[in-house]
């Protein structure tokens, strides 16, 4: 059971049922005590006023002046009863009929009160008080009971009301039990709804704002979230920099080599490749600086946000093709996309299409449960047999134009991380290369 809900509420459910049932049974048994002390007080009362109305005659006789008694005795099976057994005769209440009450294996002692239960006349249940005493030295036993089957009835219709009461004030104790622990744990959900929306791009950081149990959890997760995205910051801004410093001392070992090494063709033609490889790395790396911006790590992607200023760059490089960009974006959707990866992808695509193109490059995308983008332009194509090599990196397929072989093979990457599809073709209306991706924006089908 990992829920703290669940645990919570089996808990104190449990504590409140075992609560339940022990004052039930202290209740009923509190109740049953003080009837029979009640009982006991009124048969020990009848019992010495018959005790005090026995009459002992010299022989050892005794009789009862049924005057001295009341009427309750007088009729037959009213439910209060006695006996009084003497050494010669015993004396009966009229009550008993021809009834009789039984003591078998009883052994009374002169001086002690016995109180207990019996099935007395008509299978009725009595509490019976008796005692042994002497009087004018005659050992005298007395025996009053009470039916106490009214009281045993009333009894049951008590446990039963009562059972029904304890019953519905322990579930009302529940259900209030039950939203007592969610309004407590609501802090704890609204963080993990934060930590949703962090992860949709739709906040930065987790409220910090809450109870004193949470809150140091809360600002762990916010501090780990800011060190990592420091972390990544200075991690692209490092490889920018890297990338910016090798730039001049690669132009001078290319220089260098094709100065020294005239005598040597071949190995003055192997450095300059491997120069120049290096070379497209570091151009590699410093355009994507540019496309994508200020760092901004987790943030995602607003389609045309986000490509506005990467699409001005690109027509500000290629002004002097006079190309047409023919930009067809939603506006206003964020995707559930990293922004530095889109940025990269998107740069890929567009700078190549623009670099292939003659007059014309089409970009356009649509979302639903998927972003499918497609990328068009008017250029010489592609032959079906090479679109395959083009997705091996470091391969090109026109070695005359700038550039390098790595930005397929990244789009491609980048695509297979975000669990998505890539085609391409050749463009039925330009003529030229086509490429449409398909990325899926449910996260669970992203992390699969």
């Amino acid at each position: 059971m990992k829920s703290i809900q669940a645990r919570l509420g089996v808990g104190l459910g449990a504590s409140l049922v075992v609560l339940f049932i022990v004052q039930w049974i202290i209740v009923t048994y509190t109740i049953t005590h003080l009837t029979d002390e009640i009982f006991q007080t009124r048969l020990e009362h009848d019992a010495e006023s018959l005790m005090a109305a026995v009459i002992v005659v010299d022989s050892g006789k005794i009789s009862l002046p049924f005057a001295s008694i009341t009427d309750v005795y007088q009729r037959p099976f009213s439910g209060h009863y006695f006996k009084i057994d003497g050494p010669v005769n015993t004396v009966r209440s009229r009550s008993l009929w021809d009834e009789d009450l039984k003591f078998e294996g009883m052994d009374m002692k002169p001086g002690k009160v016995y109180l207990h239960y019996l099935n007395g006349p008509l299978n009725q249940p009595m509490l019976v008080y008796g005692m042994k005493i002497k009087k004018r030295g005659t050992v005298i036993t007395i025996h009053a009971a009470h039916d106490i089957s009214d009281f045993q009835n009333d009894m049951v219709e008590f446990r039963i009301s009562y059972a029904t009461i304890s019953v519905s004030a322990l579930l009302v104790l529940l259900f209030l039990q039950v939203a007592t622990i969610r309004q407590g744990l609501k802090p704890i959900d609204q963080a993990r709804k934060q930590l949703a929306a962090m992860r949709r791009g739709e906040t930065r950081e987790l409220d910090e704002n809450a109870p004193s149990e949470v809150q140091p959890l809360v600002m762990e997760i916010n501090r780990l979230v800011n060190l990592l995205s420091q972390r990544i910051q200075r991690s692209r801004n490092a490889l920018g920099n890297l990338a910016h410093a090798l730039k001049a001392p690669l132009t001078v070992m290319n220089n260098t080599a094709s100065d020294a090494l005239k005598n040597n063709p071949k190995l003055k033609q192997s450095i300059q490749q491997q120069t120049d490889y290096m070379r497209q790395l570091v151009e590699r790396e410093l355009k994507r600086a540019r496309l994508a911006g200020v760092s901004e790590p987790g943030k995602h992607f607003n389609l045309s946000k986000d490509l506005a200023p990467m699409i001005a760059m690109l027509e500000s490089i290629y002004r002097a093709k006079d190309l047409a960009l023919d930009i067809d974006l939603p506006e206003n959707v964020t995707c559930n996309l990293d922004r530095e990866d889109m940025m990269e992808l998107f740069g890929n695509l567009l700078d190549n299409a623009c670099k292939f193109a003659n007059n014309m490059v089409r970009f356009s995308a649509s979302n639903t449960d998927t972003l499918v983008v497609t990328v068009e332009d008017d250029g010489p194509g592609v032959e079906d047999e090479k679109i395959n090599e083009l997705l091996k990196r470091g391969v090109r397929i026109d070695e005359s134009t700038l550039g390098h072989g790595l930005g397929l093979s990244i789009v491609k990457d980048t695509v297979t991380h975000y669990n998505g599809r890539l085609e391409m073709g050749r463009s039925k209306d330009l003529g030229g290369f086509k490429i449409v991706i398909s990325l899926p924006l449910n996260r669970q089908q992203i992390l699969l």
